[in-house]
């Protein structure tokens, strides 16, 4: 194994990691970047990219008046008060200076931004930014930086790189790791260590592992996202923690029956758009329904679904209700939807009710008792579960039914880390030489027990920055 001296190495070239690379680069650091894959950008890539933050450039030119301590109070307010509040308050603090940094770099905001999205639980101020090119605008904006540093020297990137272990000294500290390449494991050394290495959510047995009533993963994570740095970690003393937070996001068909796999910018159905009223109910395996299928609030759903027993249910509607309105699947429009059903994947055709319970899976005589139920409600305008628009009956066959899983973006778990980013052990005293940012300290740390728009982008962009500018050659 070839030895080399670095004041800080990076491992995992994307949201956190390229920007405490530039940083650091920047003040003359002696950086290396370590990444798995033989490109830069981690899950900008795939990532929708939101950004939140307070008191931006772009909100002023709005006229929209928003600070950090109102954006904490939003998001205490949707988290429960579940957030590392330190590690929260710094995202906050910071958060405008990354997205005017951004923009700086010839980021170009979507014209509707900022805006007050509704995928998540709405903050009260419209201080979500994007873009129309989504993540990849993020990383366009820093690829001259990056690709200027490294052409000058300034940033060794080892690509095909996969984390291996850390290497420590005596009483703990982490001076290196060793990383797996082609041509053989290398050690690399450094004054400063930064783990910027992502989640677990493509990692079907760490996730069953560390979740709390886990249910069968369905991921839209990249296959990258194996957990590696945190693996890492642990074995050298590293806390864990945030799994206990976890929720899924309610909607989301598998690509293929057990496939554990569901796209991110394919078929995603539409179940909470302001703009659809539901022509539909949703059942869980025994035929029964479980919610208020006009629910709009994204985190009253998630919670709902997180509470079945088996977080794969079902979509119940007749063929009356397809050609009405917007596709309940964009991507397949309505006579896609129908070719699915014929298809009986993740999705099934019946002429009696019974007969798409027996395909589908749902107990026969609970589905038709929950429609028999359902159906005479309609005339009363709401019903047992308070939904009010409830203005189609299902009863022109042939039915169908749509199966949703409980899908997973990004993991809540992840390494403890104080408020310089410090890897922390069980103890809470901090790893000396080891820091780390991004989804590796774990989705709950900025967003706790629920979703909050552009809190784990913003974080992970800006903890990189952090890093970048505070780390010294000697190890800070």
């Amino acid at each position: 194994m070839n030895e080399t001296e670095f004041d800080v190495l990076v491992v995992g070239a994307g949201t956190a990691g390229m920007p405490c690379a530039i940083g650091a680069a920047e003040r003359g650091l002696r950086v290396c970047v370590v990444e798995k894959l033989d490109r830069v950008g981690g899950t900008l890539h795939v990532t929708g990219g939101d950004l939140s933050a307070a008191g931006t450039r772009r909100q002023a030119a709005r006229g929209i008046i928003d600070s950090p301590q109102a954006h904490f109070a939003d998001i205490d307010r949707i988290s429960r008060g579940t957030v590392d509040e330190e590690v929260t308050r710094l995202a906050v603090e910071e958060a405008a200076r990354t997205v005017d940094w951004l923009e700086d770099n010839g980021y170009t905001f979507a014209d509707a931004a900022p805006a007050v999205l509704f995928g998540h639980e709405p903050y009260d101020v419209a201080r979500t930014h994007f873009a129309p090119r989504r993540g990849l605008e993020i990383l366009d904006a820093m690829l001259p930086d990056w690709d200027r540093l490294v052409e000058s020297g300034a940033i060794v990137l080892l690509t095909g790189s996969t984390l291996r272990e850390l290497v420590t000294e005596d009483g703990g500290r982490v001076v290196g790791v060793v990383v797996d390449r082609a041509d053989g494991p290398r050690e690399i050394r450094a004054a400063n260590v930064v783990l910027a290495t992502g989640g677990y959510a493509a990692n079907p047995e760490m996730f069953a592992e560390v979740t709390p009533r886990a249910h069968r993963l369905v991921s839209c994570a990249p296959e990258t996202s194996q957990g590696d740095g945190i693996v890492a970690a642990r074995k050298v003393g590293a806390a864990f923690r945030g799994a206990d937070k976890h929720l899924p996001t309610a909607d989301g068909i598998e690509t293929a029956a057990g496939s554990g796999r569901a796209e991110l910018l394919g078929a995603w159905p539409v179940l909470h758009d302001p703009l659809r009223l539901p022509r539909e109910i949703y059942v869980d395996p025994s035929g029964r329904r479980f919610m208020n299928e006009e629910e709009l609030s994204p985190d009253t759903r998630e919670r709902n679904i997180r509470q079945l027993d088996d977080t794969a249910w079902f979509v119940v509607f007749d063929d009356a209700s397809i050609d009405v309105g917007l596709p309940l699947v964009p991507f397949w429009g309505p006579d896609g939807l129908r070719e699915k059903a014929r298809e009986g994947d993740v999705a099934w055709v019946g002429d009696t009710p019974a007969e798409l319970a027996r395909k589908a899976g749902i107990d026969p005589e609970g589905l038709e008792a929950t429609i028999a139920e359902f159906n005479a409600s309609v005339p009363h305008g709401r019903d047992l579960f308070g939904r009010r628009r409830a203005s189609h009956t299902i009863t022109q066959g042939p039915f169908y039914a749509l199966r949703n899983v409980a899908t997973v973006f990004i993991t809540f778990g992840g390494l403890a880390v104080d408020g310089r980013l410090r890897v922390l052990t069980e103890a809470g005293e901090p790893i000396e030489g080891l820091y780390a940012a991004g989804e590796v300290i774990g989705a709950a740390a900025t967003t706790g027990n629920a979703f909050c728009s552009g809190m784990l982008v913003t974080p992970a962009l800006s903890f990189g920055r952090v890093l970048g500018r505070t780390l010294t050659g000697q190890g800070a």
